[in-house]
């Protein structure tokens, strides 16, 4: 079968836009209906996880920042000594005749005797600061000391005998090395 078109040039080529625009528009239509299904039935699902990435990022960004701030090497370092400090503790508290035994003669001191401090370092000096009600519980206390015969030497100085009463006192020793840390 043959077809003749007699119209003008321009209105053929109107004819064959308009049949190009019937076809684009039949085409599209189910193209943009399916997008818009798409659409609808992913945005649901999307935009939680949307919101869930943007507060993730956000709190990345703070961690970062935080991380900046606070030097976490110098953190573990402390936590590591720590942890050294809790082991040689523990060593020593397992070894009944090194310096912690020290304990046991404070707890069995004299009345009238109050200690504030007592220090041991790694060179077995001992320092034992504490309160005396009198000169007489002072004395027996570092007589008490001295019997124990845990100690190389023990140091008391004039200062801590020059009072009467309510004595502000202070022995310095070195422990015996059975006694040591």
């Amino acid at each position: 079968m043959l077809h003749t078109n007699l119209l003008p040039e321009e209105e053929k080529k109107a004819i064959i836009l308009e049949q190009w625009f019937r076809v684009i528009k039949f085409l599209s239509i189910p193209v943009i209906g399916t997008l818009l299904i798409d659409i609808a039935l992913l945005a649901p699902s999307y935009l939680p996880l949307y919101f869930q990435n943007r507060e993730l990022q956000h709190s990345l960004s703070i961690q970062q920042e935080t991380t900046k701030r606070i030097n976490t090497n110098q953190i573990s370092a402390t936590v590591s000594s720590i942890k050294t400090t809790i082991t040689s503790l523990r060593q020593a508290s397992d070894n009944p005749n090194n310096a912690l035994s020290m304990f046991d003669l404070l707890v069995t001191q004299q009345s009238g005797i109050t200690i504030s401090g007592f220090t041991i370092d790694q060179k077995a000096t001992v320092t034992i600061t504490g309160r005396a009600a009198t000169r007489n519980d002072l004395l027996a206390f570092e007589q008490h000391l001295r019997d124990s015969s845990r100690f190389q030497d023990l140091a008391s100085p004039l200062a801590n005998i020059i009072q009467e009463t309510n004595i502000t006192f202070n022995f310095q020793g070195t422990l015996k090395s059975a006694y040591a840390l």
